[in-house]
């Protein structure tokens, strides 16, 4: 019986767990990752009105659901260390070690940047539940005066999260002001040119700041410190909190693969490891971005190679290509494109579209695949 051991239980991980579960039912499955639940990421900025428990999934009832085996443990390695793995054919866990056949690398990004500040938030604590507690302190400190909130990151993380908390705070009618910031002069670098059209005219008629060109600093107390990127000139304005959502890289480093999803390091092939998601950076003209349409689809061409390396059949490469890209302005807005790259589409069909979407994927967890075509 053939032994797969998955590092990360994301989007890819999971859907390498599944697709080997769906195709080869005998192969004995293990999952590692640090977190008790796996997080649907694409739906934190809906944590401002929703639990984040709308959003998780426990691993043990995944497990249980798909046939494989839990350990939750925070696993850390070097480069070096995957070259000792694909010769022991071994993982350290704390109270054993676990053996393998094939061992995927599914460990996911990290943020471009961090801060230790007081009152600046990342992602992270929006998946640890914050969403709602931060939102509840931020209207209690509207009852006696205007606050100001800052976003740092145009993104489409940083864009979904903005205008999810624009419309919590309206709809609480508190006295608020919003602010966008980051370096670039370039919303939602992920969409057409007529996507930043869409947003930058959503972004004056509902009177959110817009400043592009501009450094974070850091938060002191009550206020956000800025730079100009132009002239370098520092200054301050009120703010209450800051969300950095800067954007993401691979963690907790870029895996380089060939075209099947096997690692490379230092130019020598592991052919025993593969990697897939964020962390994965392939080889060839498949789809490379740092998203979970990518993750997934890398996800299942992975399993699909493990099986027929265990079947004794030729390995296939990753040509996957984007089908579209849709992020949420607010509960019945969205935008982005479908099908074709120059195929924007917005407002509430687009919104529709982006629901569509996440139920997909949920359906997916639940055992239904609908992902057409092979990556």
């Amino acid at each position: 019986m053939s032994r797969v051991v998955v590092i990360g239980g994301g989007y890819a991980g999971l859907a390498c767990l599944i697709e080997l579960a769906k195709k080869a039912p005998k192969t004995e499955l293990s999952l590692i990752d640090g977190r008790a639940e796996h997080c649907k990421i694409t739906n934190l900025h809906k944590t401002f009105a929703q639990p984040v428990a709308e959003f998780q999934v426990p691993f043990t009832e995944l497990a249980e659901r798909f046939g494989f085996a839990f350990h939750q443990q925070k696993l850390n390695f070097t480069a070096a260390e995957l070259k000792v793995w694909q010769q022991t054919k071994k993982l350290p866990l704390a109270d054993r070690e676990l053996a393998f056949d094939w061992l995927v690398i599914c460990t996911g990004s990290s943020p471009l940047l961090q801060s230790n500040s007081h009152n600046v938030f990342g992602l992270s604590a929006l998946q640890d539940g914050q969403g709602l507690t931060l939102l509840d302190n931020w209207i209690s400190k509207a009852a006696t005066r205007r606050i100001e909130l800052s976003i740092v990151g145009a993104g489409a993380t940083g864009l979904q999260i903005l205008f999810e908390l624009q419309e919590q705070l309206r709809s609480k009618q508190v006295d608020y002001r919003l602010r966008l910031i980051d370096l670039g002069d370039r919303l939602a670098t992920e969409l057409p040119e007529g996507a930043h059209r869409y947003i930058h005219r959503k972004l004056r008629r509902e009177e959110i700041d817009y400043l592009s060109e501009t450094e974070f600093l850091g938060q002191e107390d009550d206020q956000i410190l800025l730079a100009e990127q132009n002239s370098g000139r520092e200054y301050r304005l009120p703010s209450i909190a800051t969300l950095l959502l800067p954007g993401v890289q691979r963690a907790p480093f870029a895996l380089p693969s060939n075209a099947f999803g096997q690692v490379e390091v230092d130019g020598q092939l592991l052919p025993g490891i593969f990697s897939a998601g964020d962390c994965a950076d392939y080889a060839g003209n498949g789809l490379n971005q740092l998203s979970a349409q990518a993750a997934l689809r890398k996800g299942k061409l992975v399993a699909h190679n493990i099986h027929s390396l265990n079947a004794g059949r030729g390995l296939r490469r990753y040509r996957y290509q984007e089908k579209g890209y849709l992020l949420s302005l607010g509960p019945v807005d969205a935008v982005g494109w479908l099908g074709l790259r120059g195929n924007l589409v917005k407002g509430f069909a687009a919104n529709v579209l982006k629901e569509a979407m996440e139920s997909q994927y949920n359906l997916y967890l639940n055992g239904v695949d609908t992902y057409l075509g092979f990556p």
